[in-house]
């Protein structure tokens, strides 16, 4: 009897505070939202900017379980990766909110505080403009690739991928070298808060620390159109900004380009050749789902072809 008046207790406990919840999350636009059903994985979780919750799986599917609402009037706010309501810069934060990421070149970039998220940077007349593109279910996005091939697992979604402990910091991205990134500073509600303004090398380039250097690892986005010579394809199977498994066609590795950089795939809207400055090889790729490849921008951007 006492293991049941407890379990009514905890249930209407949690009842009220979904309620409560309810009714106050109007005040503040989502930002790191997700569902247990939907990312398919256990812990922390935000359901909301205001409510951080934990995903438990029993033998009928996934529960979500809220275990803090933030004070958001406070500038507290659901940080899934640290557990807990934080005014720390982090997915929830209004200052990393949709809209806020500030393009520095053309290109596609990792969202710094959300692994799910990337930002695709191109040129709208002479204005540099940004889309927001998402991995979805339990998939992240992957610097290194350029794609949704990561997993909400890894490290890059389990640990702070920036470090900004002075203004003028500068580090390589993790796992990216070819893009990098500087502290700045900004007060913001009577705080000085440090963050990273993202830049990318030239092709074929890496950053060391303290400049661009010619490395190993090539960037996966460059501006200038490729001559292919070789057009031996093989078929490879991708994993698509959905999460789910797609088949794009891949030059091997005997397949050569003259000029690195990107050009359209005159067959097909949505993918495009890429020809790296490192090694020569041409590689068939798709862009995000969402998207098709523009010869204006030379980049892909949003919408239907």
């Amino acid at each position: 009897m006492r293991f049941s008046n407890t379990y009514s207790v905890l249930v209407f406990g949690s009842l009220l505070l979904t309620l409560w919840f309810a009714l106050t999350a109007s005040q503040i636009q989502p930002r790191e939202t997700n569902t247990c059903e939907g990312r398919q994985t256990t812990g922390n979780i935000c359901e909301s900017c205001e409510l951080l919750s934990t995903c438990v799986r029993n033998s009928s599917g996934w529960m979500t379980i809220p275990i803090e609402i933030c004070d958001t009037a406070k500038g507290f706010y659901c940080n899934s990766r640290a557990g807990m309501c934080s005014n720390s810069t982090g997915p929830c934060h209004p200052f990393a909110m949709d809209g806020n990421f500030p393009c520095t070149s053309q290109g596609i970039f990792p969202d710094p505080y959300d692994c799910q998220k990337y930002h695709m940077c191109y040129f709208a007349g002479v204005t540099l403009v940004a889309v927001t593109l998402e991995c979805y279910g339990n998939k992240a996005f992957n610097a290194a690739t350029g794609q949704c091939t990561a997993t909400l697992q890894d490290s890059i979604c389990l640990l702070p991928q920036f470090q900004c402990d002075n203004v003028g910091d500068a580090h390589p991205w993790p796992n990216s070298p070819n893009v990098f990134y500087i502290c700045r500073a900004l007060s913001q509600q009577d705080e000085r808060v440090l963050y990273p303004s993202l830049y990318r090398c030239t092709d074929g380039e890496v950053f060391n620390g303290y400049g661009c250097q010619q490395g190993s690892i090539a960037s996966e986005i460059t501006t200038r159109s490729p001559t292919v010579v070789g057009t031996a394809t093989t078929t490879v199977t991708a994993v698509s900004g959905s999460g789910t498994g797609s088949t794009t066609t891949v030059a091997p590795s005997t397949g050569r380009c003259l000029v690195a950089g990107l050009s359209a795939d005159p067959e097909d809207c949505t993918k495009y050749y890429y020809c790296s400055a490192v090694n020569g090889v041409q590689r068939h790729r798709s862009c995000p789902s969402g998207t098709h490849f523009s010869t204006q921008y030379v980049s892909c951007v949003l919408g239907a072809c």
